[in-house]
């Protein structure tokens, strides 16, 4: 097993770990390969780190996107509150003129 390969059978902790982890595999096949068996197992150990990531920041993106949603519809209510209040009170000037 190459050096600073962690044995770990769970993908990551964490995003920011998996990403680290990714990091150290990709430098290290960069620098020195090694075995093909040590390739292949640090082939299959950043495809795991990367699909962890990828549905990570996918699952983020659409928390994002409904806090978004839900800011956007506040604003929406807020804003026709607003305007159906003030033209109650245009109205009510209106009549109030007469």
């Amino acid at each position: 097993m190459p050096a600073g390969k962690k044995k770990s059978s769970s993908v990551a902790h964490s995003f920011e770990e998996a990403a680290e982890e990714l990091e150290v595999i990709t430098r290290r096949l960069e620098e020195d390969p090694g075995s093909l068996a040590g390739l292949l197992e640090d082939f299959e150990r950043g495809q795991a780190l990367l699909s962890y990531c990828q549905n990570t920041l996918k699952s983020a993106r659409k928390r994002l996107d409904l806090v978004e949603a839900k800011l956007q519809t506040d604003m929406t209510e807020d804003e026709s509150d607003n305007s159906s209040k003030s033209g109650d009170d245009t109205h009510d000037d209106d009549v109030r003129l007469f």
